[in-house]
């Protein structure tokens, strides 16, 4: 009886841990987004460590690019080119807007 007690105890429990895909956020907040993603043709998805974010394609993908605001997303310090998508997520080399390179991981 007692180990029913417990296992009833532990499932009400863990039916208030919040999914970590909603971040702290509502369904229909999640809904909305996705919605207004999918409105300027993006695709809401799985990115980073922390939930889901609206990905977008770039027009300049694999342009040419010498700083930063070359490009519409990242510029990347080892080929000195646009990324294909943003925003982007991983460890990577970047082009800033100054020029510099610099290594950076955004999760």
């Amino acid at each position: 009886m007692k180990s029913l007690i417990l296992f009833v105890g532990l499932l009400a429990l863990s039916a208030c841990q919040e999914d970590p895909e909603m971040m702290g956020k509502t369904r229909a907040g999640i809904r909305a987004e996705q919605k207004e993603c999918d409105a300027k043709g993006g695709s809401y998805q799985r990115a980073g460590m922390f939930g889901k974010s609206c990905i977008m394609k770039t027009q300049d993908a694999g342009k040419s690019c010498k700083t930063g605001k070359d490009c519409e997303g990242i510029c990347f310090g080892d080929t000195h080119t646009c990324s294909a998508v943003t925003p982007m997520f991983g460890c990577f080399s970047m082009v800033e807007d100054d020029g510099k390179v610099v290594e950076i991981c955004i999760d």
